[in-house]
């Protein structure tokens, strides 16, 4: 009989009162496959340092530095690159410096002429003077009459 087959059932007859019936049952087994870790040991990796001191010659070298500044104050007419002598390496350093001096500088000229002219004009004006009149009169009751020496 075939495994992958289903059993089936044979349509309804009746059944002869004394025959038993039988019935029939197919099993089918499927088996899975599987794996599972399962220690069966150990590995351990451990590292040792160990330390000893040892004398080792060694050349060390060291370098110093010295910055100085020097005042210099001198105008020059263009700037110059870093320089060295010797084992001084040289570093010009500028500024602009505004320089103030006075000239005498003649800016303009006002030149005033005096010219005169005469124009004869006529105005009316009203001018007073004064005269000095003096008279004389004999007695009390005399007449006036003009000094003579006053005239």
């Amino acid at each position: 009989m075939d495994p992958d087959r289903k059993p089936t059932e044979s349509p309804p007859t009746a059944p002869a009162p004394e025959e038993p019936q039988a019935h029939l049952v197919a099993i089918q087994e499927r088996l899975a496959v599987d794996t599972h870790t399962t220690e069966t040991g150990a590995v351990r990796v451990r590292k040792l340092v160990s330390e000893e001191v040892h004398n080792v010659p060694v050349r060390l070298c060291s370098q110093s530095v010295e910055v100085r500044r020097v005042p210099v104050n001198q105008p020059v007419e263009q700037q110059s690159e870093p320089r060295r002598e010797g084992d001084t390496l040289i570093i010009p350093v500028y500024e602009y410096v505004p320089v103030v001096t006075t000239k005498l500088i003649l800016k303009e000229e006002v030149h005033v002429t005096t010219r005169a002219t005469e124009t004869e004009s006529v105005h009316e004006v009203q001018l007073k003077s004064e005269k000095i009149v003096v008279e004389r009169r004999d007695g009390a009751e005399g007449p006036w009459r003009p000094d003579a020496e006053n005239e």
